[in-house]
């Protein structure tokens, strides 16, 4: 077995996969109809792990769980392992092992997660990929495989064959980042003067790669691997090895009626699936997915299944300034803390919402749910209507939050939120560990919580010892001795406390003042 030189020389930035966390999964294989094993007592397998940023999270949040990760790069197991050493981690392993190795010393798994790996190399390791896949899964079990996909990665082949022509082959990782910076400097004032559409789309594609990490550079663009594949032909691939196809990780790409009401008649007489949604792909021009898989004849449901929505946890990190109006069904809109807004309309729907975002990062259930909705129209809105017409309302509009990923499923409630912070707040292990590392925090509900370097440093420092002056005075010395001017006490003080909050929603403080734990 070799190494691979190209991710020792770069190695892969490693950060948490939201939508590859087993709880996630898990909540989405029910409702496809089928039941897989709880996050909190399962086996997850990840295929070419990097560093460990997506794993490392998931087994010191799930101590209960059992997690292998493999990779062919020595620098990244090297990474990941001297991490899981300095958490003390007894339920996760790291191995210098390829896709292509027999694996079958290492069992079954629940969940096995291959995260932007298949296209990335070469035919015969993407067949083992999904050979691993078949062989390897428990009976109920899913597989998750992310790849580029036609039609979509079409329009940015031309940017990566530039590259590839401009940038020495076999020179260091290194210098052919600088040739493709290089290149990037050089088209960018003539696509300027250029009025022409694929122009334009070329410069929006250079400026984007000109704030992505060096690594998605590099190995999206720079590797002498990557094959975008039809869905259809991916979904062939995977029966011939022995899968069929659940769901896509992201349900409102799986739904006709988001292309609009013509769209959706002309699919509504094509009873292929597969070929259905590479009509879909088609029409949304799509260039990325992420799909999931589980054993021939496991079964499962073409459209979700909404008695089974009822019965999962939602959590939503959502965000509104201003009141918000319960007493009718103006449409109100709630931000996201990624960027954008999702809108509601409905009373209990609105209700609902602004419930979630005040115990996020906390999951309810869905009779937690419609109480609580209920209570505040009780309180702040508009009379009730009657319980049919609440439940269907809240029904429609949360379903659709989270088809669009606006809100999330859970496999159960859980409470995670803090009531108040702690008078000397202290970041748990993992948090104080990513923040000296680097500036990626994984949040408890395993979304990156990006810092700047000076919010990293503050974050390290959370051991319990020190109240909100304190930390202040702390980053205020630490700004002075950078050379930096700090900004006055109260506005510096005021961040500080919003820092808390943020660390706080993400499930990264303790649950008490003190030592961290």
């Amino acid at each position: 077995m070799t190494t691979l030189q190209s991710y020792d020389d770069l190695p892969y930035e490693s950060v948490p996969i939201t939508d590859t966390h087993p709880d996630y999964l898990g909540a989405l294989a029910r409702l496809f109809g089928v039941e897989t094993a709880p996050a909190e007592a399962c086996r997850v397998l990840e295929l070419g792990c990097a560093g460990g940023g997506n794993l490392v999270p998931m087994a010191f949040h799930l101590p209960g769980s059992r997690f292998v990760g493999i990779d062919l790069a020595r620098a990244h197991v090297d990474e990941a392992s001297a991490w899981i050493s300095e958490l003390g981690l007894d339920n996760i392993r790291v191995l210098h092992r390829s896709v292509s190795d027999d694996l079958s010393d290492l069992g079954e798994f629940d969940y096995i997660l291959a995260h932007g790996l298949y296209s990335w190399v070469p035919r015969p390791v993407q067949d083992a990929i999904l050979a691993v896949c078949a062989r390897q899964l428990a009976a109920n079990g899913v597989a998750y495989v992310s790849y580029n996909t036609l039609p979509g990665w079409h329009a940015r082949a031309g940017l990566r064959a530039m590259l590839l022509q401009h940038c020495a082959a076999g020179a260091p990782a290194s210098q052919r980042l600088a040739q493709a910076h290089g290149l990037f400097d050089f088209l960018e004032p003539a696509l300027r003067l250029n009025p022409a559409d694929d122009a334009r789309g070329l410069l929006a594609e250079i400026e984007y790669l000109r704030r992505a990490p060096p690594s998605y550079v590099y190995h999206e663009y720079l590797e002498e691997t990557n094959e975008p594949v039809w869905f259809g032909e991916f979904m062939a691939r995977a029966g011939a090895a022995g899968l069929d196809y659940l769901a896509d990780a992201g349900i409102a790409s799986m739904l006709p009626e988001t292309l609009g009401q013509e769209a959706e008649a002309m699919l509504a007489g094509e009873t292929d699936r597969i070929r259905r949604e590479q009509l879909m792909d088609c029409a949304r021009l799509r260039k990325f997915r992420r799909t999931l898989l589980v054993r021939r004849g496991v079964g499962g449901r073409e459209r979700p299944d909404l008695e089974a929505f009822r019965g999962l946890g939602l959590h939503a990190d959502l965000s509104r300034a201003g009141e918000i109006d319960l007493a009718s069904a103006t449409p109100e809109e709630f931000d996201l803390p990624a960027g954008g807004h999702c809108v509601l309309t409905h009373p209990v729907a609105k209700a609902a919402a602004m419930l979630l975002a005040s115990r996020y990062p906390d999951s309810l259930s869905w009779p937690q749910l419609r109480a609580g909705a209920e209570d505040l129209l009780a309180a702040h809105g508009s009379p009730l209507a009657g319980a049919a017409e609440n439940e269907s309302a809240l029904l429609s509009e949360l379903y659709s939050l989270v088809a669009h990923q606006a809100a999330r499923v859970s496999r159960r409630a859980q409470p995670l939120a803090l009531d108040d912070l702690p008078t000397r707040p202290a970041a748990h292990a993992l948090a104080r560990s990513q923040a000296g590392r680097g500036r990626v925090l994984a949040s408890s509900r395993h979304v990156a919580v990006d810092l700047d370097p000076h919010g990293a440093r503050l974050v390290a420092a959370l051991d319990g010892s020190r109240d909100l002056d304190g930390l202040t005075a702390w980053l205020s010395d630490h700004l002075c001795a950078e050379g930096l001017l700090p900004p006055p006490h109260a506005a510096l003080r005021d961040a500080v406390h919003a820092l808390l909050w943020t660390l706080a929603r993400g499930g990264a403080l303790s649950s008490g003042g003190g030592e961290a734990a």
